[in-house]
Order: structure tokens, then C-alpha cells, then sequence
């Protein structure tokens, strides 16, 4: 327990913003004129262990970051830091630094948990949603991955899929980059309870909670290495029917596993998408290109090492590897 757990929530985050590390973060934004862009992926409690490749965050932790966030920093809306217009005047006045908040996959935990605490607090965030609801599409394949290691076991699962590194990330790897794995996979969870999925009126319930709604592909697959008519598929398939259910223009892409390379950023520019988000933890700085700007994904850490690790990342001067994640 970190000492600042005995403390009320808001006493917490009085006393972390008055500590050395507050200032690092205004100096990383004033003096470098960088932003950073949060994920977030299942808000709620989380499986057991071994069993989750996609991250959760208990409902009090997520609640004790965004205030921590709230008072430390500017929550802006996505467009704001992609735009670089704005956000680079007002990043290099000396204001507090800007973080924007998103959350990517079709989870029922966006309506369910996180949506009410956005709206307690006043805060808006973005989705990137693949709308499978809205084609008549069943849970992600990783999400059947899950309730196979739920009720047979990590070992087990990955034994059946002939998997040598017997981790939920290497299990989960090793099928994202096989569809015959993935096929398999399914097959084998055909017979298991369906893990929920967003529907059709929680993704109404977003947009109409102002919230922005991207474009994260309806079949979440890795698109570095896609024929070029699948990677164009990839890209607009299902993005016009987001629009329509939403009442908003879906202006901005996550890519699925947060995986892109300079082809894949193009088929985005030239689908019409404003910018586009990967999986690296990198901050937002001038001349930053607006198809590869950086996420980081804080999980399930305490407040205190939130705030040391947002001012570590504003100040990142380069990119570095992460683990996959959906």
C-alpha cells in the first residue's frame, strides 16, 4: 500500500500536486510543448489471474486517476492535441500540460463503468469503437481467448493451440499474427458462454453523451502486413455506420494492437481520417505526424506512480517498444 492510499482522494491529490514531480510535468509541457494522449481498455473488476489479455482498471483506481489527472493537468478532447494548432499555442504559453483520454474495443465497461464516472466529473474522452453491434458480429476473437483461459486454464489453452510461451501475452501474440490459431481458438470457445459485447445502445449512449467516437476497424486485425484491398476494407468498413448511429462526423483511427507502418498510415490520410493513434508511448510534440501520434496505457497503477510516470513520459524524447494489447 502507497502511503497515499490512507489519504481521502482528494487530499491525495492536493498533496501530489504540490510535489516536485508537478513541476516536472509543467516544465515537460511549457519548455518542450508536449502532450499526452491516455488509453484505457476494460473499466470494471478484472478476470483472474492469468486469464486477462485485456488490461482492467478497478473502477476506484480509474476514479482516483482522472481526479489526480483533473488536477494536474488539462483534459481536453482528442482533436485538441491532434489539431497541433491549438494545442501547440496554448501548450507553449506556459499552461498546464494537456492530456486527452481514450478508450479503445467494443467493451460494455465504456457504458457501464466508465461513461458515468466521464460524466460525474466532466470529462470528455474518446472511444474507438469497431461497431461489431451494428453488423451482427459476435466478441473479439481475444475476448473468446479470455473465457478459454477462465474455464480450461492458461496451460491448457496453450497447449491446445501449440503455443510454447505459456503466457497470456504470448499466447495472445502468437494469434494475432495466425488466423489459423485464431480460428481454432474460436472453435474451441464455441461452446462457452459469449463474453459481452457494446451494443447498439450503448454506442448511441456515447455519442449522445458528447463523447467522440474513432474508428478502430470491425475486425480488430493487426493491419501492417494486410493485401492492399484488405487493408482499404480495414480502414472504411464500418465507419459510415458508426457515423449514422452516433450523429458525429468519425474523424480520428486507433489501430488494432496499436501496430502501423508507413502504409498503413496512408490508407488512413487517405481514407479522410484527421489522425491516427498506435500503441507507442510517446508524447505529442510539434511536427509530430498526425497518422503515428503516440498512446500510453497507465493500467491499473496507484495515483503516485501515475504522476511520475505521466511527467517520465512527457519528457520521452523517442518512441519505445511496448507489449501488444488490443
Amino acid at each position: 500500500m502507497g502511503p497515499f492510499r490512507s489519504l481521502p482522494r482528494r487530499a491525495a491529490t492536493r498533496l501530489i500536486g504540490s510535489t516536485p514531480v508537478n513541476s516536472l510535468i509543467r516544465a515537460a509541457a511549457r519548455l518542450r510543448g508536449r502532450a499526452l494522449i491516455l488509453i484505457y481498455h476494460r473499466i470494471g473488476p478484472p478476470l483472474p489471474a492469468d486469464c486477462e489479455v485485456v488490461p482492467s482498471v478497478p473502477v476506484d483506481v480509474f476514479r482516483a486517476h482522472l481526479q489526480a489527472l483533473r488536477e494536474l493537468v488539462d483534459l481536453v478532447p482528442i482533436d485538441f492535441v491532434a489539431s497541433g494548432g491549438t494545442g501547440a499555442g496554448l501548450l507553449g504559453s506556459g499552461a498546464r500540460p494537456a492530456v486527452a483520454l481514450t478508450f479503445d474495443d467494443d467493451l460494455p465497461s465504456h457504458v457501464g463503468y466508465a461513461l458515468p464516472i466521464l460524466h460525474e466529473l466532466g470529462i470528455r474522452a474518446t472511444f474507438f469503437l469497431s461497431g461489431r453491434a451494428l453488423h451482427g458480429l459476435g466478441p473479439y476473437w481475444f475476448q473468446s481467448l479470455e473465457s478459454l483461459f477462465v474455464a480450461r486454464g492458461l496451460r491448457e489453452i496453450a497447449a491446445l493451440l501449440k503455443v510454447s510461451d505459456a503466457t497470456p501475452h504470448g499466447v495472445l501474440l502468437a494469434a494475432a499474427a495466425s488466423p489459423e490459431l485464431r480460428r481454432r481458438l474460436c472453435e474451441a470457445a464455441a461452446r462457452l458462454p459469449t463474453p459481452e459485447l457494446l451494443n447498439r445502445q450503448g454506442i448511441a449512449a456515447l455519442g449522445a453523451a458528447g463523447m467522440t467516437v474513432g474508428f478502430h476497424t470491425i475486425d480488430h486485425n493487426m493491419l501492417p502486413g494486410l493485401d492492399e484491398p484488405r487493408l482499404q476494407d480495414a480502414v472504411s468498413r464500418g465507419r459510415g455506420e458508426l457515423a449514422a448511429l452516433t450523429g458525429q462526423p468519425v474523424q480520428f483511427f486507433a489501430y488494432p494492437f496499436g501496430r502501423s507502418d508507413g502504409r498503413c498510415a496512408a490508407a488512413v490520410r487517405q481514407a479522410g481520417f484527421l489522425g491516427a493513434f498506435t500503441g507507442r508511448p510517446a508524447p505529442w510534440r510539434r511536427g509530430v505526424d498526425r497518422y503515428h501520434v503516440g498512446r500510453w496505457e497507465p493500467g491499473a497503477i496507484r495515483v503516485e506512480d501515475l504522476v511520475a510516470k505521466l511527467a517520465v513520459h512527457l519528457h520521452r524524447a523517442s518512441a519505445v517498444s511496448r507489449e501488444v494489447r488490443p
